[in-house]
């Protein structure tokens, strides 16, 4: 099963450069019209075939492109803008989540971001044993406790930008009674109470939780007071 096959694409995200199947209305319409597969009559009122073929090329010069590399070809997706009931200002839907956002600023922003989290999902579930594999080398090698806590404190600050989640399975059979890396309090903290996330964007703020927490008290105010104005600005953007 190829990559593409694998992604839930909304109706407002096309391959190429291509639309949906354009039809006439002969249920709401009279006499029968043609509809925008991506606006609300609200939005875009049913015309004829001319006007709604101006009106997707507008949609097209106000779309969203994306380049998707699969292993025997490239193929690119075009994000148009989206008018329909999901939300009540047009939006943007995600190729890789759930997620809709409504500025095309934050959409550039949040698209890489859950590109590569899911080339690192597929890319596990093509190699399901590498993990098991470094797990016996670990084990089979003699190192003296000390070295185990330090190495084990190096490999947490260096997989901080690592944008993989590992499951508990994987977790559970990487730990065993000969290799126990020691971590400080306030790593415990973070990386044994916190719930696993649900989404690309929750797992994006968590590792600013993370970040957050390694400040001291007085760049944490100063943080807090940055972030709550720039939440109370884009709430009336």
């Amino acid at each position: 099963m190829g990559d593409d096959e694998r992604l839930n694409v909304h109706i407002s995200i096309q391959k190429g450069f291509s639309f949906p199947p354009l039809q006439k209305c002969n249920r709401c319409c009279s006499p029968a019209k043609f509809h925008c597969p991506f606006c609300l009559p609200a939005f875009f009122k049913p015309t004829k075939h001319s006007r709604l073929r101006l009106h997707l090329e507008n949609h097209l010069r106000r779309a969203f492109f994306i380049g998707v590399k699969c292993v025997i070809c490239v193929s690119e997706y075009t994000v148009h803008r989206c008018g329909l009931e999901c939300r009540s200002q047009p939006h943007f839907h995600c190729l890789y989540c759930a997620a809709t956002l409504i500025r095309k600023r934050d959409f550039t922003h949040h698209i890489p971001f859950c590109q590569n989290s899911h080339k690192s999902r597929v890319s596990q579930l093509k190699s399901p044993d590498t993990e098991n594999i470094q797990t016996k080398a670990l084990v089979s090698s003699s190192v003296s406790p000390g070295d185990l806590s330090s190495s084990g404190m190096e490999v947490s600050d260096e997989t901080e930008d690592v944008n993989i989640i590992p499951d508990s399975d994987d977790q559970e059979a990487s730990s065993s009674p000969l290799v126990a890396p020691i971590f400080g309090k306030c790593d415990q903290a973070v990386q044994t109470y916190m719930e696993k996330p649900q989404d690309c964007d929750e797992y994006y703020f968590m590792n600013l939780v993370k970040m957050f927490k390694k400040l001291s008290p007085q760049k944490k105010a100063g943080v807090r007071m940055k972030i709550e104005r720039l939440l109370f600005e884009a709430e009336f953007e």
